[in-house]
C-alpha cells in the first residue's frame, strides 16, 4: 500500500469516527437505499451474508432481518465508532449481526466464506477500487451474489452549488461512481458475470434549510461545513432556501436522490 492510500485510509476512518452520531440523520437515505440493495439482492433466509462499509446498519440491518435466525450477517467498518455503536443497535433490536473493524481492501476473511457480499456507499472511499473489488469476489462462495450501491446523485446536490457560489470548493471523493457503464465495467473486470445496474430514485422531505445542513453534517461534508463561521453559514442557508423554493409544499422541502445499484453473480 502507498502512502498516499495509507494516509487516505487514515483520513477517512477519521472522518467517519467523528459523524458516527449524526451518520444518516434527517429522512433516512441510506436506510431507504439499503433497504432496496437488500431488495434486488434477494437475500434468501439462513443466508450468510457479508456487508462493507457497514456505517450504521443501512444494508445490514434489512439483510440481518431477511437472513432471519438460521442465517448470520457480519458486518465490516474502517472506523471503530461506526462498528461499536452498530453493533450495539444490532444486539438491541434483537438482530443476528455484528461489525468489525477491517479494511475492506484486506478482507481476513476465508475463501467462499459467504453466499452474498454487500457494499452501500462505500466502495468510493477505496483507495483501490479493484483490489476492494478482488477481495469480495474471494470471500463469495461460487454463483454466491454481490450488491453494491452509488450515488448517482446524492443528497448534497442542493448544498453543493451554494457553497461553490460562494467560493467555498465542495470536490467529490476521486472514487465517486455516478454512471452505470462505468459501475458496470468495475465490476466486471473483476471476474463478475450476470452483471446489472439499476437506477434507483427518490424524494426526501426537509423540513427547512438547517434540517438539510444538519443531515449533511452528518457525512463526508462535514469537514467543509464546520470550517465556515456563524455568518457564512447564515448566507449559505438563506440561498439553499431560495435555490430550493420549487421544491416545497406544505409540510416542507422534497429533494431527489438517486442511487445506483448493482447485482451480480461471482
Amino acid at each position: 500500500m502507498s502512502n498516499d492510500d495509507s494516509a487516505r485510509k487514515t483520513q477517512t476512518r477519521i472522518l467517519f469516527n467523528t459523524v458516527s452520531p449524526d451518520y444518516d440523520s434527517g429522512p433516512g437515505c441510506f436506510a431507504h437505499f439499503g433497504r432496496r440493495l437488500v431488495e434486488i439482492a434477494n437475500i434468501n433466509a439462513g443466508a450468510h451474508v457479508l456487508d462493507i462499509a457497514s456505517g450504521r446498519g443501512a444494508v445490514l440491518f434489512p439483510a440481518a432481518e431477511r437472513v432471519g435466525a438460521g442465517g448470520e450477517v457480519v458486518g465490516i467498518d474502517l472506523a471503530e465508532a461506526m462498528a461499536h455503536a452498530t453493533s450495539e443497535e444490532a444486539a438491541s433490536r434483537g438482530l443476528k449481526a455484528r461489525v468489525n473493524v477491517m479494511d475492506a481492501e484486506e478482507l481476513t476473511f476465508p475463501d467462499e466464506s459467504f453466499d452474498c457480499v454487500t457494499c452501500g456507499f462505500g466502495i468510493m472511499f477505496f483507495p483501490d477500487q479493484d483490489r476492494g473489488l478482488a477481495q469480495m469476489r474471494r470471500v463469495l462462495k461460487p454463483g454466491g451474489c454481490l450488491a453494491i450501491s452509488t450515488w448517482r446523485v446524492d443528497q448534497g446536490a442542493e448544498l453543493r452549488p451554494v457553497l461553490e457560489s460562494m467560493g467555498i470548493p465542495t470536490s467529490s471523493s476521486p472514487g465517486w461512481i455516478t454512471e452505470p457503464d462505468i459501475l458496470e465495467a468495475l465490476i466486471r473486470r473483476n471476474g463478475f458475470t450476470g452483471i446489472s445496474v439499476k437506477i434507483d430514485s427518490m424524494d426526501f422531505r426537509y423540513a427547512d434549510a438547517e434540517e438539510i445542513w444538519q443531515q449533511r453534517r452528518g457525512t463526508g461534508m462535514r469537514r467543509i461545513l464546520d470550517t465556515l463561521n456563524a455568518a457564512q453559514k447564515k448566507h449559505a442557508l438563506s440561498l439553499l432556501t431560495e435555490r430550493m423554493k420549487a421544491r416545497h409544499r406544505h409540510d416542507g422541502y422534497y429533494l431527489g436522490a438517486s442511487a445506483l445499484l448493482a447485482v451480480a453473480n461471482r
